[in-house]
């Protein structure tokens, strides 16, 4: 019953969407594509019952895929070439600059992969230390001698003297006050 309900659903039209994807991986530079970009350009090459929607993009990425896990598993290592290839070639770019201008490489390799992302690798590791983490550079000898005296002081604690104790006490007729009307 289970296998003739399998059967009746929609087609699965991986099998004819990996080849597209191929294609469209291998003849275009997809460094700045979203995932919308490529369903569309993909969709594009192929019949209008084969194209999915982003969402079934989106869930075959995440390995919700059936019935066929051979094809599952080929699109995912698809999806994970396309991705190193797109590492290697941003890193290629950012090393072999020549103009000076290998930050743009490196702004393009930190949005597009977590993993390079300098400000959220940093938030992660401060998110479990308890205490505040202030980095301080000096410019010259003269701050950086500033900087020494304010993170390690050279001082002599001074105590309080103990003071004597004097007590006050305000009687009715020393009061000023009395003397107004409120």
């Amino acid at each position: 019953m289970n296998e003739d309900k399998k059967e009746r659903g929609r087609p699965f039209k991986m099998a004819n969407w990996i080849p597209s994807l191929q294609q469209v991986l291998n003849n275009n530079s997809v460094v700045f594509l979203t995932d919308a970009d490529l369903v569309f350009l993909v969709n594009k090459l192929l019949p209008i019952e084969d194209r999915i929607t982003t969402r079934t993009f989106k869930n075959w990425k995440a390995g919700k895929f059936a019935p066929n896990e051979e094809l599952g598993v080929e699109f995912l290592e698809l999806i994970q070439e396309a991705l190193i290839k797109e590492k290697m070639a941003l890193g290629e770019a950012l090393k072999n600059d020549k103009t000076g201008q290998w930050v743009r490489y490196a702004w393009i390799l930190e949005r597009k992969f977590e993993e390079f992302n300098l400000k959220h690798i940093s938030e992660n590791i401060n998110k479990n230390e308890e205490t505040q983490i202030i980095q301080i550079t000096a410019g010259n000898n003269e701050q950086k001698a500033l900087i020494q005296n304010i993170l390690n002081p050279d001082f002599l604690e001074l105590k309080p003297e103990q003071l004597p104790e004097k007590s006050i006490s305000i009687e009715p007729e020393n009061n000023i006050d009395d003397k107004y009307d409120f």
